[in-house]
């Protein structure tokens, strides 16, 4: 049987008496596309951020993450690129976007300025940005909502990761805005082979576009497995409450993120 790429045992996170996630435990393999949805609050991006290794100064973690494939403890930028809710967070407002790109090419692959900057311009390209070696010169501000997200995830991808994280990239979208960019990203994972963990509210998406699902309640893995057993035959009453929403992308943006009654779920 062949190792998991990804492999988390008994993980907890605290941030000092509040208690974020308690014994999580999963595995997801090379290649695979794993969702992880609940509500806000539930513990997905504390996992995420577990998982890239971003926990904030403070946070005290127990139990193991670790990547049996890879035989080394991943460095961020380089084998795990990650993709925020808000690209302005990711992006430099006085460097222009292809330098963004470059940099981070130039540190993680090991090429040279010049070899980077041509990078900068075909991952541009990669995440349909018009005009790619016109545009490597212009700046953040100069680009739409959507522009930036799909620029933010080039700079994700610049390093080469074998694992990208995908922390609601959408949400701060239109919805128009967001099936463009679920489908981009579906697309470049495929094409480059990623195993990717994609954080989101979004019950359609986990179904479409993943291939396990995670469920989190109150910083409890309550249910994991194959997509289509996860949502089609639910075990858990917080999985059906979740289920039973339908949220999806097409749904009306101020009916989404409603809270669920949890009342009776414990």
């Amino acid at each position: 049987m062949s190792k998991p790429y990804l492999h988390i045992a008994g993980l907890g996170v605290r941030y000092g008496a509040a208690v974020a996630l308690e014994d999580i435990s999963l595995e997801v393999g090379q290649g695979e596309r794993l969702a992880l949805i609940g509500e806000s609050g539930s513990g997905k991006s504390t996992l995420a951020m577990a998982v890239a290794g971003l926990l904030p100064e403070g946070a005290k973690a127990t139990g193991s993450v670790d990547f049996p494939t890879l035989g080394y403890k991943p460095r961020p930028g380089k084998d795990i690129g990650v993709l925020f809710q808000d690209p302005n967070g990711s992006l430099d407002p006085v460097m222009n976007v292809g330098d963004q790109i470059a940099e981070v090419a130039m540190i993680h692959q090991g090429i040279g300025w010049t070899a980077a900057r041509v990078r900068a311009a075909e991952l541009l390209g990669a995440v349909q940005i018009p005009r790619p070696l016109t545009r490597l010169n212009s700046y953040p501000h100069e680009f739409s909502g959507g522009q930036k997200q799909r620029i933010a995830l080039a700079i994700a991808l610049a390093g080469n990761p074998s694992l990208l994280i995908a922390d609601e990239p959408t949400s701060a979208l239109d919805t128009v805005v967001q099936r463009h960019i679920v489908n981009l990203l579906d697309r470049l994972v495929r094409d480059n082979g990623l195993t990717l963990i994609f954080v989101t509210h979004d019950i359609a998406l986990a179904s479409e576009r993943t291939d396990k699902i995670g469920v989190l309640y109150r910083g409890r893995l309550v249910e994991f497995g194959p997509a289509a057993d996860v949502l089609g035959a639910p075990r858990h009453p917080y999985t059906r409450a979740l289920v039973d929403t339908h949220i999806s992308l097409d749904t009306p943006r101020r009916k989404r993120l409603a809270e669920i009654d949890t009342a009776g779920l414990e």
